[in-house]
């Protein structure tokens, strides 16, 4: 059986004693950069508007319902008749259109894209990443990436600092809000704490910290010169999540096979469905399963990693989402809102 969701008395601290021992690493989802960015279910919505023959809403919430978006979104560069770049370009389009449409004032659209397109800390003036944080504050209150990069930024200075954080988004707000939170602390003078990865080849400091993009990470529209973008590293369409399925040595698996395997992972804003993730989650689990039964400890209910997720409201409901990820090795915290989700990492990391 499943084990249930941990209590508040459970997580206290646990993070803290994993960071002076194997370390943790935090994994975000799409769920932490809402609603300025679109989800995938958003985003196959809007490309398929764009199709000159374009599917009824009965039929596209057919599509799915049958289909992934990974596949939707391959069938979408088909009907658009794109080529990789052409598609990657647009996509850059729709994601960031409800992040530019809804900043408030309407002036600092240029400060935000300075900001998500800065490659250090010291690129922008302590000021401007103030402006920032408080434009994002100001468009977007509800947004759990605004006081979780507050959290993260804060923890990046302390003991019970994060080995690694991973993403699974294509766009790089949460750290730039990590950034811009340490810049208006500590001050934009030798303030990098965090390392972009966007290639195997990435640029690795040491005493930071690496930021994956396991997705790849789209340009900004509208802004010339970008250092860390990735278009060829996107993971969007089926046909690339079929190919990185298929191997276990892109820069992307291995990375998350070595947190995996050697880290406890804390899973915030991520639905658990993409099918390589549980892939990778499935195959470190079961290797730890037959390794503690070989030294005489069996243990198949075992588990390393921990999500952070909303409630369902339903007892039920939580049963079912619990066993759906025990054989990942996952366990379950369970908050009341989106809000507490903050406060429950901050429990687990003092």
């Amino acid at each position: 059986m499943a084990k249930p969701g941990m209590s508040r008395l459970q997580i206290r601290s646990l993070l803290r004693n994993s960071a002076a021992g194997p370390g943790w690493t935090l994994c975000v989802g799409a769920g932490i950069s809402r609603p300025a960015f679109p989800d995938w279910k958003g985003l196959v919505q809007r490309l398929a508007a764009r199709d000159s023959d374009p599917p009824s809403a009965k039929a596209l919430s057919h599509l799915q319902n049958t289909y992934s978006s990974d596949a939707l979104l391959q069938a979408a560069m088909d009907r658009l008749a794109m080529n990789d770049e052409q598609f990657a370009e647009l996509l850059a389009t729709e994601l960031y259109s409800d992040l530019v449409a809804t900043l408030k004032p309407r002036h600092a659209v240029k400060l935000v894209t300075d900001a998500l397109t800065a490659r250090h800390i010291g690129d922008l003036t302590r000021t401007d990443w103030q402006r920032f944080i408080d434009v994002l504050t100001l468009s977007f209150p509800n947004m759990t990436a605004l006081p979780l990069g507050r959290a993260v930024g804060q923890l990046l200075q302390g003991p019970a600092s994060p080995t690694s954080i991973l993403s699974f988004n294509a766009e790089s707000l949460f750290a730039a809000v990590i950034n811009a939170h340490i810049a208006t602390k500590r001050g934009v003078k030798g303030g990098d704490k965090l390392d972009y990865v966007v290639h195997a080849t990435s640029d690795r400091k040491a005493g930071r910290i690496p930021y994956l993009f396991c997705h790849g990470l789209l340009p900004v529209p509208g802004v010339k010169h970008q250092h860390i973008s990735s278009v060829d590293k996107l993971v969007f369409q089926e046909s690339t999540y079929l190919q990185l399925a298929n191997t276990s040595y892109s820069w992307q698996s291995a990375s998350f096979l070595r947190a995996a395997s050697g880290n406890n992972i804390v899973f915030i804003g991520v639905s658990l469905t993409d099918p390589n993730m549980r892939r990778w989650l499935s195959w470190v689990h079961s290797t730890r399963a037959a390794e503690l039964t070989e030294v005489g400890n069996p243990a198949p209910t075992s588990t390393v990693h921990y999500w952070i997720a909303k409630t369902p409201g339903d007892a039920a409901a939580e049963r079912w989402t619990e066993s759906v990820v025990a054989h990942l090795g996952v366990r379950l915290i369970w908050v009341d809102d989106y809000p507490d989700i903050v406060p429950t990492l901050e429990m687990m990391t003092t």
